[in-house]
């Protein structure tokens, strides 16, 4: 005989004993508040304001009225599965750089390297790229990249991978009306010079 499906009744309960383990959760980790405070003032406080301004008219409840009804519970489940999705890319990135780094060197006729070589250094750099971008931003860490790959390479102009993937996103940018010497005069006296030679001449 199968089993019976649960009342109401029970589900509630079982939901209202979840949400009591997650209030107890939550009193042994007070920075996990103070990340929810921040995400519910944002949805409370911005996005509200927004979406009064852009649909609310003369009546903004009315406007908000229709996004009762599990919405906000709706955006919040699917940020997070993006968010896992994007942990999970995140995670593949030092494996992408790698076959990256090999097609390119093959493409361009360089010397081919060891896969493990090329896999370590790959892994051991990422790891505090990746902790910068919660503090810098995607995009700014991207700009970052770019802008170093520049500043290091000692020959652009014979490096296909830095102009298509450096110079010409940059350019786009608008940021190469800045001479590179001018750039290089925002960083500490001879700077670039000791990086290249650290790293061996990149």
């Amino acid at each position: 005989m199968g089993r019976r499906k649960p009342s109401k009744e029970r589900k509630a309960a079982a939901t209202d004993s979840a949400t009591v383990d997650l209030v107890d959760w939550l009193s042994k980790n007070p920075d996990a508040i103070d990340l929810i405070q921040e995400i519910g003032d944002a949805l409370a406080g911005p996005v509200i304001q927004e979406l009064d301004k852009s649909f609310g008219g003369g009546r903004p409840r009315e406007a908000r009225r229709q996004l009762t009804n599990h919405f906000w519970c709706d955006l919040l489940i699917a940020m997070a599965e993006a968010i896992e999705k994007l942990s999970k890319s995140l995670n593949r990135i030092p494996e992408y750089v790698t076959t990256v780094i090999m097609q390119s060197r093959q493409n361009e006729g360089r010397g081919a390297l060891l896969d493990a070589l090329v896999g370590l250094a790959v892994r051991t750099a990422w790891e505090p790229i990746k902790s910068m971008i919660h503090t810098a931003g995607i995009e700014e860490l991207q700009r970052t990249c770019r802008i170093l790959a520049v500043l290091i390479c000692p020959a652009p102009e014979d490096h296909k991978a830095v102009q298509d993937g450096a110079l010409l996103p940059l350019a786009q940018e608008g940021m190469l009306e800045i001479s590179k010497e001018r750039l290089e005069q925002v960083f500490p006296a001879d700077w670039v010079h000791r990086l290249r030679e650290g790293l061996g001449g990149a």
